[in-house]
């Protein structure tokens, strides 16, 4: 991935191409691909301009899965972890954040997600990252984060061929 990158628009100053940008390159380019695992959209959310339409980023996610099953790859999204108490956090794009949650929990965009925010959140404070985990800027993830990510994915089902079935991993 490429810090700062978004899937709705081109971050200003950061971040490169949008995820939809890249997706040729960085995945459909790619000999042998069978799954992909998407973890875009917290950009879009808390870096300016924030998008504040929750429905723009799940249609971007949509769009991002429906190109990757053109090529007949498995897609694995991830839920966007928490933000509380970094810089540009706020009630409403916390919301956005939670309902673009809420379409990928769903099933109704990826054939399966892994449910990131889930596996770094705060128990008592589920806004926030935990302590733990946390860097210390309240948005990005430390070494023990990062690797609480990557436990949370199962490994052997991201092999399996593509289903219609969205499930958690």
């Amino acid at each position: 991935g490429i810090a700062g990158n978004r899937i709705v628009g081109v971050g200003r100053g950061t971040g490169g191409q949008s995820g939809t940008d890249r997706l040729d390159r960085d995945v459909l380019g790619v000999a042998g691909a069978r799954t992909v695992v998407i973890a875009l959209g917290i950009n879009d959310v808390q870096q300016y301009p924030q998008e504040a339409d929750p429905q723009r980023i799940v249609d971007s996610l949509r769009a991002l899965t429906d190109r990757a099953h053109a090529r007949g790859l498995r897609v694995v999204g991830a839920t966007l972890t928490p933000f509380e108490g970094f810089a540009t956090w706020t009630p409403q794009r916390d919301a956005v954040r939670h309902a673009v949650n809420e379409q990928i929990r769903s099933g109704k965009i990826f054939d399966a997600y892994v449910d990131f925010d889930a596996a770094v959140r705060d128990p008592a404070a589920p806004n926030r990252l935990l302590a733990s985990y946390d860097s210390g800027d309240h948005l990005h993830l430390n070494d023990d984060g990062y690797r609480a990510l990557g436990d949370r994915v199962d490994l052997k089902s991201l092999d399996r061929a593509r289903t219609p079935r969205s499930d958690a991993l």
